[in-house]
């Protein structure tokens, strides 16, 4: 079985030289490439790669957003490409996070690639000196800030602040906002784990809302509620969430 592998660089000739040391690696196949930060988070989610060259600094989205954006968990094992300054490349070193430093020679190159197919199968590990990294590089961790979402041929960028609500489809979660309903290939499960808990609430086993959004609340049956929203959407509170949602109306009141 062959490792699959994504590249994701905003300079062609940055991939061309990564696709290039590739070529010769046996059982090592690329399996796509992205060019900036949003078409990453999108191979990443589409193509399930098993390792990602990822640089730090592209358009869109830097390399850290990406793995904000799809969640540490999820991501695969990952070699950081960078040229970034010396105190970023001390946290890769403190955090035990590999990375290349532009320009690389061939020699580097394939002690990253070796020490990243070793970690391919116990990502656990990884995952866990990633997020050790993005502590210390971001300053503490924060709540997401924006979802990339596809829409038809495009990929776009939605700040948190204009989610009205979202709601689970499967392993999807619908992105309702003022401008229209957008799907995310993402578990509600987890997408709320990374959302800001001030702002976000649960309604619902099957529904978020964003408390900004929020214009009144109503009876319902059974003891349940409804969440009027500004828009005039109605989203239903059961008796499992609402002390939640009620106390935070009431503290911001």
């Amino acid at each position: 079985m062959s490792i699959r592998v994504l590249i994701a660089d905003d300079e062609a000739p940055a991939r061309r030289k990564l696709r290039a040391h590739l070529a010769g690696r046996p059982g090592v196949e690329v399996a796509g490439e992205a060019a900036d930060g949003l078409q990453a988070v999108e191979a990443i989610r589409e193509l399930h790669p098993d390792l990602v060259f990822l640089d730090i600094q592209m358009p869109g989205l830097s390399g850290f957003e990406v793995i904000e954006s799809v969640g540490v968990d999820q991501m695969p094992t990952v070699v950081f490409v960078t040229a970034y300054d010396e105190f970023a490349v001390e946290a890769f070193e403190v955090q035990a996070v590999d990375y290349l430093l532009k320009p690389y020679s061939k020699e580097r190159f394939e002690r990253a690639l070796d020490r990243a197919l070793r970690e391919v199968g116990h990502r656990e590990d990884g995952r866990e000196a990633v997020k050790s990294l993005l502590d210390r590089v971001l300053s503490g961790r924060r709540p997401l800030r924006r979802l990339v979402v596809r829409s038809g041929e495009r990929l776009l960028l939605i700040p948190l602040q204009e989610v009205l609500h979202l709601s689970s489809d499967g392993n999807y979660v619908k992105v309702h906002t003022p401008s229209g309903v957008h799907l995310l290939r993402e578990t509600l499960a987890s997408l709320e784990a990374r959302l800001d808990p001030e702002r976000f609430a649960r309604t619902h086993r099957s529904e978020i809302v964003n408390l900004d959004a929020v214009k009144e609340i109503q009876p319902y049956f059974h003891g349940d509620l409804v969440v009027v929203l500004k828009n005039g959407e109605r989203v239903r509170l059961s008796r499992r969430y609402r002390d939640r949602v009620l106390g935070s109306a009431e503290s911001e009141g």
